[in-house]
């Protein structure tokens, strides 16, 4: 803006030179028409010109041959100099400070040279000119001020969103409350969605960490209280059938702690995670396969080998192992586990040919330590792990009757 106001003065003054110079220049022709019409009464064409002096507020000096005319009020010393030169246009003189502008014609009258000056006796006030450079000076501020006062207000309201959730931040930070809100500009809101679900998948991850805390110590307390209670005993000597108990315990408790401890690793939603599934369902497949010899494992899939779903990789091994195993434990000889996708999601299916499980059943098994049979080993704890993973991704269990006579267990891995 600045340098617009400082062009617009420097225009203003080139301006006002062409106009001064056109002026002269005007002058100049008027004042060679009088002395010709006035020639040879030079004397009446000096007053003539004195007149004009008046009227236009402009010296004037002529040198007809020899002879040079000054008009009053002229410095004789610095026109002098310009009557002696030969060429018309615009010429430039020193005047006490002031730079002046003349202008030079150059005719002949009857044969006479005659050589013309007209000069500026001061610089003119261009007082209304000026008046508008200052007054554009003046609104130039004022625009710029309120410019600035737009501007900042601009800015203040787009970053108050950033304002508000790094106070929300503290107020997350002091426990004043527990999640963002999700009313953001669209640029913050993918981040304050992520942030929230991470804030979601880490309660979960301590909520699980507590109750799996709570049931080991709950779990192994009997276990523990009856080995230290044979330890304890005034006899030095065990009993065969002490160390029989005590390895039964100890055996119960490491089983146990084992699934206690894997209940412990299943964490949920990862964040930036995905998981080769088709490989990875592939060997735990493989594994399981030789864990039952007995019984036929098959796997169909319609995905790419390096398809890649954004599941963690020690939940997902949970979900197929805690499948694969439940359903080589109850199948008579067949086990089939298929991979596909869908509008929906990544869908797993694992079918097999076992006794299958009433409907009425099925809501039961997914609770946590239901066992529907009693005399097969186990925990009850398997299918509500793979329960709890499915939930926390936000996806879907279902147990249905398998064609192949025996259960079918659907997973539904949204997107």
């Amino acid at each position: 803006m600045l340098a617009v106001w400082l062009g617009h003065g420097v225009l203003l003054e080139q301006l006002s030179r062409d106009l001064r110079q056109e002026k002269l220049a005007q002058e100049s022709i008027q004042l060679q028409n009088l002395l010709t019409q006035s020639y040879p009464d030079i004397a009446r064409a000096v007053k003539d010109v004195e007149q004009l002096e008046l009227i236009f507020q402009h010296a004037f000096a002529f040198k007809v041959g020899q002879k040079p005319f000054f008009s009053a009020g002229i410095d004789k010393d610095v026109m002098t100099p310009l009557l002696s030169e030969k060429t018309s246009g615009v010429v430039y003189m020193k005047s006490g400070q002031q730079s002046l502008i003349g202008y030079r014609r150059t005719f002949l009258i009857d044969g006479q040279p005659v050589v013309l000056v007209v000069a500026e006796t001061q610089i003119p006030q261009l007082a209304g000119w000026e008046r508008v450079h200052v007054s554009i000076a003046v609104l130039s501020v004022l625009l710029l001020i309120v410019l600035c006062g737009l501007i900042f207000l601009a800015v203040h309201l787009a970053l108050s969103p950033v304002s508000r959730v790094r106070n929300e931040l503290a107020d997350l930070h002091s426990g004043r409350r527990t999640r963002l809100h999700d009313a953001v500009p669209q640029e913050f809101s993918g981040l304050v969605t992520e942030f929230n679900r991470l804030l979601e998948i880490l309660d979960a991850r301590l909520e699980r960490s507590r109750r799996t805390t709570a049931n080991l110590s709950h779990s192994i307390k009997t276990p523990l209280a009856s080995v230290l209670a044979i330890l304890e005993t005034d006899s030095s000597h065990i009993s065969g059938d002490d160390r029989i108990y005590m390895a039964t315990q100890l055996k119960s408790l490491h089983k146990t702690l084992d699934s206690q401890m894997r209940r412990g690793d299943v964490s949920g939603l990862q964040v930036s995670r995905s998981t080769q599934v088709v490989v990875l369902a592939q060997d735990l497949l493989d594994l399981v396969s030789r864990m039952c010899p007995q019984k036929q494992f098959r796997f169909s899939s319609t995905l790419d080998v390096q398809f890649r779903w954004p599941v963690d990789e020690q939940d997902f091994s949970e979900v197929i192992g805690n499948l694969l195993e439940n359903a080589g434990k109850w199948s008579l000889s067949v086990v089939d586990l298929r991979l596909s996708e869908s509008a929906e999601g990544l869908t797993l299916e694992v079918n097999d040919d076992g006794p299958g499980i009433q409907e009425d059943d099925r809501k039961r098994l997914l609770e946590r330590w239901v066992r529907l049979d009693e005399q097969v080993d186990g925990y009850g704890l398997g299918l509500s792990i793979v329960k709890e993973v499915v939930d926390g991704y936000g996806g879907r269990i279902e147990l249905l009757e398998s064609s192949l006579g025996g259960l079918q267990v659907d997973i539904l891995f949204p997107r």
